[in-house]
């Protein structure tokens, strides 16, 4: 039996959506929010892969592993006329909002997770400002 898997710090909580060609589709890949927030931080961002791995609370080896599955399907969606189907199969995260008082970074995580440190500055002073459902806004 594996490792579980870890928890991936995702600042941007996305409702499940779809996108999709505008003629006949070849099916459908599918693109969970981790990898999304990789692709975020990676191409949108422009963060080099060791920082956005920090932001995410992984190595920068597992970054690269999501960042390149995510690239994988996105190209596959692309090239082979497929719908993208984001955060489809995940359960919604309930979740609170988490401050860091030394350098004000504002992030999300489970509401049982309890490894407070701060992924920016590495604080352990962290405060939570609100208890939130997957319906909040960024």
């Amino acid at each position: 039996m594996g490792r579980p898997k870890k928890y991936r710090i995702v600042e941007y909580l996305l409702k499940p959506t779809d996108f999709k060609p505008n003629r006949k589709t070849n099916g459908y890949v599918e693109l969970t929010i981790d990898e999304l927030e990789a692709i975020r931080l990676a191409d949108l961002e422009n963060m080099y892969q060791e920082d956005a791995a920090h932001v995410m609370g992984v190595s920068r080896q597992t970054f690269g592993r999501i960042v390149k599955s995510a690239h994988m399907k996105i190209a596959d969606a692309v090239v082979n006329t497929k719908e993208i189907k984001i955060g489809k199969d995940e359960t919604c995260r309930d979740v609170k909002l988490i401050k860091c008082p030394s350098c004000g970074k504002i992030w999300r995580v489970p509401i049982d997770y309890n490894k407070l440190r701060c992924p920016e500055c590495h604080a352990k002073n962290v405060e939570v400002i609100k208890i939130n459902d997957n319906e909040g806004e960024k």
